[in-house]
C-alpha cells in the first residue's frame, strides 16, 4: 500500500488511519533519508536578497549545492536564485516570513518535497538598528526582536525536529557597545543557539506525524551541530564579505563536524567607498592622480576561490564544451570591454566638462 506523504497542519486521513505496516514503512523512510543527509548538498539560506544572505548563497552556488533561496521578498530571492545558477549551482526561491511558524515550516517542507534531504541551513539575522538608545522607540525594539530573535527561534526549534543531522549556521547582526539594543540582540541570539547547542540530548521518542512527515527519531545523535557567525559591521558587498562568507562555509564542512555551539567573531575589512567600486578606467578618468595600473590589483581576497575548479579542467584536458564556455566567456569580455571604454569616454567628457566651467568660473571672478 503506498502511503500517501504528511502535509504541515497534519497527516493525511491515510496516515492519520495508520495500517499495518505504515509505521515500520516510515521509519525504514526516515533512516533512508536521514542517514544521507551528512553527504546532502542541499542548503537552505535565508534573507537572501542582499547583504551576507546573497554572499553566502553564492558560495554555495558557486561550490555547486543546491540551494534553496529563502526571503520575504520573492522578487529578491528569485534574483539571487538566478545569479546562483549563473554560478554553477542549482537553486529554487522561496517566499518566507521567518516570524511565522507556519511559514518556516513550509519552507523546510518544500525543500523535502524538492530534494528530499536537507544537508544544512545558513539563518541570516539582519535586521539592525543604529538609532540613538534614548531615541529608540517601543516598536522599533519590538521589531528587532521579532526579526533577529523570534525568526532564530522558530528556526532553531524547527531544524531541532527536522535535522537529526546536518548542521545550523546562525549569522547574528552586528553588536556594538555604541548601540546597546543590537550588543542586547546580538547576545539573546548567541545565548539563545550556545544553549540549545549544549543542552542534553533529549531520549529519542516518536515525532508526530504533522512534525516531521511521520518520521521517527532513532538513538544517537537527534539534532544538528549548531554554530554561530558574528561579523564586525554590516554586510556591504560579496568581495568585501568574504571573510564571513568563509567561515559560514568551513562551519558548514566534515572539518567542523566536531563543533557544536561554537561563537565565531568575524573581523571584516572596511567597506569600500563608492568610488572605488567603480571601474578602474573610470577612476582614472575622474582623479588625474591615480594610474589605471594603480587600481587593476586592489590586492582584495577573491571571496570565491575556484582554483580546485581549474586545476580539475587542467587535468581533465580541453574539448569541445569547454571551448564553447571559453568561447562565451571571451564573448562577455568583449562586452565588458566595450562597456568600460563607453564608460572612460562619458567620464573624459564630463570631467571636461567640469574643467571648462571651473576655468569659466575663474575668469568671470577675475
Amino acid at each position: 500500500m503506498v502511503v500517501p506523504r504528511a502535509r504541515w497542519g497534519g497527516p493525511s486521513r491515510a496516515v492519520r488511519a495508520r495500517p499495518p505496516g505504515t509505521r515500520a514503512l516510515w521509519g525504514a523512510a526516515a533512516r533512508r533519508i536521514v542517514g544521507c543527509m551528512k553527504s546532502a548538498r542541499v542548503v537552505l539560506v535565508t534573507n537572501v536578497g542582499q547583504g551576507f544572505g546573497r554572499a553566502v548563497a553564492l558560495s554555495f552556488g558557486h561550490a555547486g549545492y543546491d540551494v534553496v533561496c529563502a526571503d520575504p521578498d520573492v522578487d529578491l530571492a528569485s534574483k539571487t536564485a538566478a545569479e546562483v545558477e549563473e554560478v554553477g549551482g542549482q537553486s529554487i526561491p522561496v517566499q518566507v516570513d521567518m516570524t511565522s511558524l507556519l511559514e518556516v515550516r513550509s519552507a523546510f517542507a518544500k525543500v523535502f518535497e524538492i530534494f528530499g534531504v536537507l544537508g544544512g541551513v545558513v539563518h541570516v539575522a539582519n535586521q539592525t538598528s543604529y538609532a540613538r538608545f534614548d531615541d529608540l522607540s517601543e516598536s522599533e525594539f519590538a521589531e528587532l526582536l521579532r526579526e533577529d530573535v523570534t525568526s532564530t527561534f522558530l528556526l532553531l526549534r524547527t531544524a531541532n525536529r527536522l535535522l537529526r543531522s546536518g548542521w545550523v549556521v546562525i549569522v547574528t547582526p552586528p553588536g556594538t557597545p555604541e548601540h546597546p539594543q543590537m550588543a542586547g540582540i546580538q547576545g539573546a541570539i548567541n545565548g539563545l543557539a550556545t544553549a540549545i547547542a549544549h543542552a542534553p540530548e533529549r531520549a529519542p521518542v516518536a515525532v508526530r506525524a504533522s512534525d516531521a512527515y511521520g518520521f521517527e527519531t532513532e538513538p544517537g545523535s537527534v539534532r544538528p551541530r549548531i554554530n554561530l557567525v558574528v561579523p564586525s559591521r554590516a554586510a556591504s558587498d560579496p568581495r568585501s564579505d568574504a571573510p564571513l562568507v568563509h567561515a559560514v562555509r568551513f562551519l558548514g564542512s566534515a572539518a567542523a563536524s566536531g563543533m557544536q555551539g561554537a561563537v565565531l567573531p568575524v573581523e571584516l575589512p572596511p567597506p569600500p567607498k563608492v568610488v572605488e567600486t567603480l571601474l578602474p578606467e573610470v577612476q582614472a578618468a575622474l582623479d588625474d592622480t591615480v594610474r589605471q595600473g594603480d587600481l587593476d590589483d586592489d590586492g582584495l581576497p577573491d571571496a570565491f576561490d575556484d582554483t580546485e575548479l581549474r586545476d580539475e579542467i587542467t587535468a581533465a584536458g580541453l574539448d569541445d564544451s569547454s571551448l564553447e564556455g571559453a568561447d562565451a566567456t571571451l564573448e562577455r569580455l568583449e562586452e565588458a570591454a566595450e562597456q568600460a571604454d563607453r564608460q572612460r569616454g562619458t567620464a573624459e567628457e564630463t570631467a571636461a566638462r567640469l574643467r571648462w566651467e571651473a576655468a569659466d568660473l575663474g575668469g568671470w571672478q577675475r
